[in-house]
């Protein structure tokens, strides 16, 4: 299913559904977003040339991020620009979804030619996964994009002051002095990155907590090492921006209050967000139960292979002549692997905590879904359906709550190395 471009979506939009209502609608967004227009270019600017300043050349001077921290005013200012940006084109696929809607109440659930039930289901999928597009907030992905980034190049600095270190030993004097400048340089570097890391963090930190996700600074360093933090982050995401869409759906039910087909195509706009959350949800915890933990416990099964071997050699060796290089290496290579089997069992018991937190708000969310559905083929009464939209609205708040998970700090260093190294073995 295409998405109809912005540059003309909203001039071939408004005609058919519309008219003057849609206008009336960006007015009121506009007397805002006109306020703090100027204020909000302005941090935009300054987060791109920030951005500049971090990403530039290596060889050259690295600089610290010097833009002020966002406020919430800003990520409501932000919020606002992004839902009017996408709104025509999220009540273009919603239009679609909810036409497909029906013909899956009515097709067959299978035949050889012709459209039936599983067919219908992928094209809404395949729709379902714009909206997800559309509404994923876009500030939210470049924090998490300029952490990856900056934690790339301090890796980068890693890795050149080791080589640096490995040509220090065999050079002259004067070669080491040279060498040891270029260390204190990247060592510089690796501060400065670093400290640009804890910015971005705190904007996320912001962005998160406006959203209902309510989390300190150790939080987010466990949440951005989680192999689910993607679906973690945009089910926050999304659940927040679906409120605000539900809001804007009442207030166009109750301006069709006279047109009863025109308010319940808007109530049948939000039974499609119903059915939305139901995809999403479903499709975390099948990505848990199919592939984050198979891949963990893969991980410990060969971890527990790996640690039999261990104890075997140092076994074989205890007693041989030459052998205290070799058993000081396999007890540290035996602390690790215990160590390993330790995180990831962490590592699963949290994914399994968070599964079931979803798994309930599934439960919620399908029971939410039948009786809205119901509702869009039985009542006739336009103030019904905004009073259950207004109902509705409030358990998106309710499911988000179900579902923030529980993330306890890293007791160590050590804990969250092996956490983050766990975390790409299971991506990989």
């Amino acid at each position: 299913m295409k998405i109809i471009g912005l540059t003309f979506s909203i001039a071939l939009f408004i005609q058919p559904f519309f008219s003057g209502l849609y206008a009336d609608w960006l007015d009121s967004i506009d007397q805002t977003y006109n306020e703090t227009f100027n204020k909000t270019k302005q941090y935009s600017e300054q987060a791109i040339q920030g951005s500049k300043d971090i990403y530039g050349s290596l060889t050259g001077e690295v600089k610290l991020l010097t833009k002020e921290g966002i406020t919430h005013q800003i990520v409501i200012d932000e919020k606002q620009q992004h839902l009017k940006k996408i709104w025509p084109d999220v009540l273009t696929n919603l239009d679609e979804a909810l036409a497909l809607n029906g013909k899956i109440d009515q097709a067959p659930e299978s035949r050889w030619f012709g459209a039936d039930k599983k067919s219908l289901s992928d094209d809404q999928l395949d729709i379902f996964s714009e909206i997800e597009a559309l509404l994923n907030n876009p500030a939210i992905a470049e924090n998490r994009k300029n952490i990856s980034r900056i934690k790339e190049r301090v890796e980068k600095e890693q890795h050149q002051i080791a080589k640096l270190k490995e040509q220090r030993v065999i050079a002259t004097s004067e070669e080491k002095a040279a060498l040891n400048k270029k260390i204190q340089i990247a060592m510089r570097h690796i501060d400065i990155f670093k400290q640009n890391i804890e910015h971005e963090k705190s904007d996320l930190q912001t962005r998160l907590q406006e959203m209902g996700l309510t989390l300190d600074a150790n939080q987010i360093d466990v949440l951005l090492s989680r192999v689910d933090s993607d679906d973690i982050v945009k089910m926050s995401v999304i659940y927040d921006v679906l409120a605000d869409i539900t809001k804007q759906l009442m207030e166009l039910t109750r301006e069709f209050n006279e047109d009863i087909n025109q308010a319940r195509k808007y109530y049948g706009m939000h039974v499609v967000l119903l059915k939305l959350v139901i995809t999403m949800q479903q499709s975390y915890i099948d990505k848990l139960n199919q592939v984050y933990l198979p891949k963990i416990e893969a991980i410990k099964n060969e971890t527990i292979k790996v640690n039999r071997e261990s104890r075997a050699l140092l076994k074989f060796t205890t007693g041989a002549e030459r052998s205290n290089a070799q058993r000081s290496v396999l007890r540290h290579n035996l602390q690790a692997q215990q160590l390993t089997l330790k995180v990831a069992e962490l590592y699963a018991q949290q994914l399994i905590k968070q599964r079931d937190k979803v798994q309930k708000a599934l439960s919620l969310a399908k029971v939410d879904y039948r009786v809205a559905k119901n509702t869009f083929d039985t009542v006739k009464l336009s103030a019904e359906l905004i009073r259950l939209m207004k109902t509705s609205q409030q358990s998106f708040n309710a499911l988000m709550n179900i579902q923030i998970p529980e993330i306890v700090p890293f007791k160590n260093i050590e804990m969250q190395k092996k956490f983050e190294e766990l975390s790409t073995l299971i991506k990989n």
